[in-house]
């Protein structure tokens, strides 16, 4: 817990003004705390009892004058602390999407996008729980409870102590209430976190679930997996249920034992019934804010399984931050002894190639070679077993990764575009007029592309980019790169999807169209490999993995 409390201790810094207003509010409300029921006393013993109207009158105005300058105080300490409180969450939520978005691939391997954002979400909500009155008032109950056992010895020390004695008879009470809800918390965290890997595989394979007619299979298990968190959610609330009804019956005994003592010392004389009625009201002072802070400790149960899942999502690697600029204009890239792989299998050994600007390289060879995988090693989603990526004689690994990766432009066999407009999908940094936009369209022939959109670039692509077919994706995402120009273009199955006319132009005038680029081709159609500079071939279970045809 100590880093995340360290994250929402730094940001709280700038609310210091804040904080010492309520600080000064906390003060000024242990004061009348104190003397309220002071108040209360005289206004029984010299008002009512005596019947004395102006006195009732007079202490009567000085409790309620009491009574709106705390509600003001307690008013503006919420006001206050819920400022703080939106903008810690605030920016604990945005420093998780800055570290989703810089995490290292394979951790999306392990973790579908759902299951990650469920689980941050009620980790950065469950933190903010420390910033709820009941938790960062602990000041003031302190406060108050030392305000109260003060009143209480100063009327009646001998019944303070039966104060004294219940409070470790409710502590120990809350403790075992705590333990068992800390214990159903992190059960219940964990089958929602199953539940949700369980609900996005289903939505996004919706596709094989209709076509298998799995709806009652799937209804049921969806049903077996609600009732189950239902069910747990009942446990918690109930442990909840015990702790006020706990709670509630020592405080209606204590307050039994209040007016049974009480009853006697106005009987002997020792004590007033003013005095009995401040005695009650102090009590509250102690017994209230020690609820209080004991219930602390039941929330504390509750967050303590999202404050360490935090802190294991704040210690997951991310992709390296630091580095030196490139020292000049790309001329060439170098892949020395490239070797790679996983679970035991080699993907790729001693892969070695020397591409220079201006070139246009081909890679071919079976689905499984290791095509794809050393296109991920060459954008720096995957880290080199061994060997290294040389850019102008400067290892890749020395350089900003945004710098490295701004030499690429890729366009894949499924690119991905955002489910937006067609403009913020080709041009999200808004660079280019109207105008300029449609220039591209017509330089890359793509004009009657334009037309097929009904709210021409402002139609949106959908979700999943449902309103596009698979060729329109993919010329798009050519057009997007082509906005976006950089000395090495990356062209993985890009025409997959495409018609013969279109492969062909691609092939022909949209590669004329990169000039001096460095162009590399994986794919599979090797009549239009012919005219490039250099092919090699991924070989599958052979020693030789890469063959330069």
């Amino acid at each position: 817990m100590k880093y995340v409390l360290k994250q929402i201790l730094q940001i709280m810094k700038k609310h210091t003004a804040a904080l010492i207003v309520m600080l000064g509010a906390c003060m000024l409300c242990m004061v009348e705390s104190f003397f309220h029921p002071l108040v209360v006393q005289k206004l029984t013993d010299s008002g009512l009892i005596q019947k004395n109207y102006r006195a009732i009158c007079t202490y009567a105005c000085i409790l309620i004058a009491l009574i709106i300058a705390v509600q003001a105080l307690e008013a503006l300490q919420d006001w206050l602390l819920l400022r703080v409180r939106n903008d810690v969450l605030h920016k604990l939520h945005v420093q998780a999407f800055q570290k989703i978005l810089r995490l290292k691939m394979d951790q999306f391997t392990k973790q579908n996008s759902t299951e990650i954002i469920n689980q941050l979400n009620m980790d950065i909500e469950s933190a903010g729980m420390l910033l709820d009155k009941g938790i960062l008032y602990m000041f003031t109950y302190t406060l108050r409870i030392i305000s109260g056992f003060i009143g209480l010895f100063y009327i009646n020390w001998k019944m303070a102590f039966c104060i004294l004695a219940c409070i470790p008879v409710k502590f120990l009470l809350l403790q075992i209430l705590s333990r068992k809800k800390e214990h159903f918390f992190q059960d219940y965290i964990k089958r929602n976190q199953s539940f949700y890997a369980w609900m996005s595989d289903r939505i996004t394979g919706i596709r094989e679930v209709k076509l298998q007619n799995r709806y009652e299979t799937e209804e049921q298990c969806f049903s077996r997996y609600k009732k189950e968190l239902l069910h747990q959610q009942q446990k918690i609330s109930f442990l909840d249920i015990c702790n006020m009804t706990v709670e509630t019956g020592i405080q209606g005994i204590m307050t039994g034992i209040y007016y049974l003592l009480g009853g006697f010392f106005v009987c002997n004389g020792s004590m007033s019934m003013g005095s009995v009625l401040a005695f009650i009201s102090y009590s509250g002072n102690v017994t209230g804010p020690i609820s209080m802070l004991m219930n602390i400790k039941m929330i504390i149960a509750q967050i303590r399984p999202s404050f360490r899942r935090l802190e294991e999502f704040w210690r997951l690697e991310t992709e390296p931050q630091k580095g030196k600029t490139l020292q000049q204009e790309f001329h060439f890239l170098e892949l020395c002894k490239v070797c790679f792989g996983y679970d035991g299998k080699s993907v790729l050994r001693d892969v070695s190639m020397k591409l220079y600007r201006g070139q246009k390289i081909a890679i071919i060879g079976e689905n499984g070679s290791g095509k794809s995988t050393l296109i991920q090693i060459l954008l720096r989603f995957f880290q080199p077993d061994s060997g290294m990526i040389v850019i102008n004689g400067q290892e890749a690994e020395d350089i900003v990764l945004t710098e490295y990766r701004s030499l690429f432009s890729v366009v894949s066999q499924f690119p991905y575009l955002f489910q937006e407009t067609i403009r913020k999908n080709l041009d999200y940094e808004g660079k280019y007029g109207e105008e300029e936009l449609k220039a591209v369209f017509s330089v890359a022939g793509m004009e009657e592309l334009l037309t097929h959109f009904p709210d021409g670039l402002d139609t949106l692509v959908g979700v999943d980019s449902t309103n596009l077919s698979g060729g329109e994706k993919q010329k798009l995402a050519f057009l997007r790169a082509m906005l976006h120009p950089a000395p090495i273009f990356i062209f993985d199955e890009c025409t997959s999807n495409l018609d013969r006319e279109s492969e062909e132009w691609f092939f022909t005038k949209g590669l004329e169209m990169l000039g001096d680029r460095l162009v590399i081709l994986i794919t599979h159609q090797l009549e239009y490999t012919k005219k490039c500079d250099k092919i090699y071939e991924m070989m599958l279970g052979s020693k030789e993995f890469v063959k330069t045809i």
